[in-house]
């Protein structure tokens, strides 16, 4: 593949994925609840959804599950549904229980829950299927150009929301164990649930 093109398609992706939204508050939040280390499995979550879209996309699927509007917006409010459940079960956790909940978290459920999160954020989708198609050449197999995008649209999901988390935890180092450490954290939630909800299919 291109090394120029692959490079533009890597800018372009990354400038999209940077931005603001649901992934990230969802990622900031776990990091302020459950520290930098063991949210780093929420990257790995978001990578693993970042690779399910691709995989989507470039197979054909994905124009499919475009054709249907409804499926698409049953899918957002699934995932709505999902962080004000969020939301509410750490807004009335007790302070004193973020110790324990942190014990019961696992990575597993981590990386479940940040793969619930995107792939039920119809955008991200939608922004997949307008910018993979741009980056494919007539030149070449096909499956080689496919692979190679969909390994750095990974590796830029998983830097990017680390470096959200890594960022994060260092405010969560003085929030944890506060009054106002669950509030806070229900926020991000809540705030994440809005922007999804917010945006139309």
């Amino acid at each position: 593949m291109d090394w120029g093109l692959l490079i533009t398609f890597a800018t372009t992706f990354a400038s999209i994925l940077a931005l603001p939204g649901p992934n990230a508050a969802f990622a900031v939040g776990q990091s302020l609840r459950y520290g930098a280390r063991k949210s780093l499995a929420v990257a790995v979550g978001f990578m693993l959804a970042t690779c399910a879209h691709g995989i989507l996309v470039l197979s054909g699927l994905g124009v499919l599950i475009q054709r249907y509007a409804g499926a698409l917006g049953l899918l957002k409010w699934c995932g709505v549904a999902y962080l004000v459940y969020l939301a509410i079960k750490t807004f009335r956790s007790r302070v004193n229980t973020v110790t324990v909940s942190s014990q019961a978290m696992t990575v597993s459920k981590m990386m479940i829950s940040a793969m619930t999160v995107s792939l039920t954020n119809p955008k991200a989708l939608l922004a997949s299927l307008l910018i993979y198609p741009l980056f494919i050449t007539s030149s070449g197999a096909y499956s080689s150009h496919a692979v190679a995008l969909v390994v750095v649209a990974m590796a830029i999901s998983f830097s990017i929301y680390a470096t959200y988390i890594v960022g994060a935890s260092t405010l969560g180092k003085h929030l944890r164990g506060s009054k106002w450490a669950n509030k806070v954290v229900a926020s991000f939630y809540l705030g994440a649930a809005g922007v999804l909800a917010s945006k139309s299919t």
